[in-house]
């Protein structure tokens, strides 16, 4: 990942191929445009300025990555670590106003600039939207931290856990042309149509809608310990049930073979190394698969979820998009990946925060080419999905209910009866 004095730490870690990958995605905004946020709907009295100072003083002693900078352009980009770090200037306190939507509190905090010539990152406290809760939202610059990145800085800010300083890697060796030759077999994998998912009447329009949901785990356990499915797959088939009931119209009874192939996506795979948590960098690559839109059958669709998500084929094509990024100018040619749904799972470890954490809601950047991302958190006792939507696609807000709807299904119960709104959280947010 990073390029300088191997297993020490260093005071320049080169970038990537992954990193220069991102910073390509961005490279029509600025550094604050793209940002990667996870919020914390957290019961309870927000804490005082000075308890966030003390609080977050000690997170960066705790979690070296907070004090690294992105630095130059090109081959020359890297980051650096920076000294006399001021917390403060980290740490924004938000009054909005009685009765604001979280999840559009939350979506608004990525509008924020970040302090100029400082590590891009920061915590805000929303308060004023309800009396009795508060939000805490960590947001960083996505060329700064990854999903896994963002996960383990909150894992460790709420547990008190040290994360090791970021080093420099040796570099893997090059790939044998044998093993370029069988990684360029997936390349078309990222390329050609796919099948319609979208409602017919969506058109082309600014801005993002977010709305997000809390799951129960204890449904997913019961179904992993039927099927022996994780978590994860259990959460990508729930969502292809949920995305045939939105659009029924392009999945049930269709001839097309297009169609009966499925929903072809995008999910980010960690690439870090076993035991890697320093929290700095993207390590993550693209893997293309498919959502069996067009099964009509709930444990069909998990079994065929299962069979292509599994550890083998993970492990494989970690593999394989390890040789596609030795490729010279590989990640240029993927920015012309069509845009197509994303779906992102964030584990979180364990952790004891003494808060009383309500929600943990993950926001991908809202300047992602892809019309709907998906993204999952799972925790030990709950999953929270979140939809970062474009605006102008119509319907979205159902999306959280039928979501929910699919997991009851799977998991051999009715769908609760009732409104949206009556069952579930469901939340909406719109930033123009």
């Amino acid at each position: 990942m990073f390029r300088s004095r191997p297993g020490r730490p260093s005071a320049s870690l080169y970038f990537s191929s992954s990193d220069k990958y991102q910073v390509l995605q961005e490279r029509d905004s600025d550094l604050g445009a793209w940002q990667i946020s996870l919020a914390a709907r957290i019961a309870g009295a927000p804490p005082t300025h000075g308890e966030l100072v003390n609080v977050f003083t000690d997170a960066v002693e705790r979690i070296p990555a907070l004090g690294h900078r992105v630095v130059g352009k090109g081959r020359r980009a890297r980051f650096e670590p920076v000294t006399g770090l001021d917390v403060a200037r980290h740490i924004e306190e938000i009054e909005v106003p009685a009765g604001s939507v979280p999840a559009r509190c939350t979506l608004e905090a990525q509008t924020r600039p970040f302090p100029a010539g400082r590590p891009p990152w920061t915590v805000q406290v929303i308060r004023g939207y309800s009396p009795d809760e508060y939000l805490l939202v960590y947001r960083a610059a996505h060329v700064l931290q990854d999903g896994v990145a963002i996960a383990r800085t909150l894992e460790a800010l709420f547990s008190g856990a040290r994360l090791p300083p970021p080093v420099a890697r040796p570099r893997s060796p090059a790939p044998s042309s044998e093993a370029l030759r069988r990684s360029a077999r997936f390349l078309p994998h990222f390329f050609g149509r796919t099948a319609r998912w979208l409602p017919s009447h969506t058109a082309a329009g600014r801005g993002r809608v977010l709305h997000t949901v809390t799951l129960d785990r204890a449904r997913f356990d019961t179904i992993t310990h039927r099927t022996g499915s994780t978590t994860a797959q259990i959460a990508l088939a729930v969502l292809a049930g949920a995305l045939r009931a939105w659009t029924p119209e392009h999945w049930c009874g269709t001839s097309s073979r297009r169609q009966r192939r499925g929903l072809r996506c995008y999910m980010p795979i960690s690439l870090r190394p076993p035991g890697d948590r320093s929290a700095l960098g993207n390590a993550v690559g693209v893997v293309p698969f498919t959502l069996p839109c067009a099964d009509p059958s709930p444990e069909s669709r998990l079994e065929k979820i299962t069979h292509g998500t599994g550890f083998t084929a993970l492990h494989q094509f970690r593999q394989v998009f390890g040789c596609l990024m030795r490729i010279p100018h590989f990640y240029r040619s993927s920015l012309f990946m069509p845009p197509r749904l994303g779906v992102t799972i964030v584990p979180m470890g364990p952790y004891e925060s003494g808060l009383d954490i309500l929600e943990l809601i993950p926001v991908p950047p809202s300047q992602n080419r892809c019309p709907v991302v998906c993204s999952f958190t799972l925790e030990r006792t709950r999953v929270t999905a979140s939809f970062n939507c474009a605006a102008a696609i119509p319907g979205t807000d159902r999306l959280p209910a039928l979501l929910t709807a699919a997991l009851a299904e799977l998991h051999g119960q009715d769908a609760p009866s009732g409104t949206a709104q009556d069952q579930h959280r469901v939340v909406a947010a719109e930033a123009e």
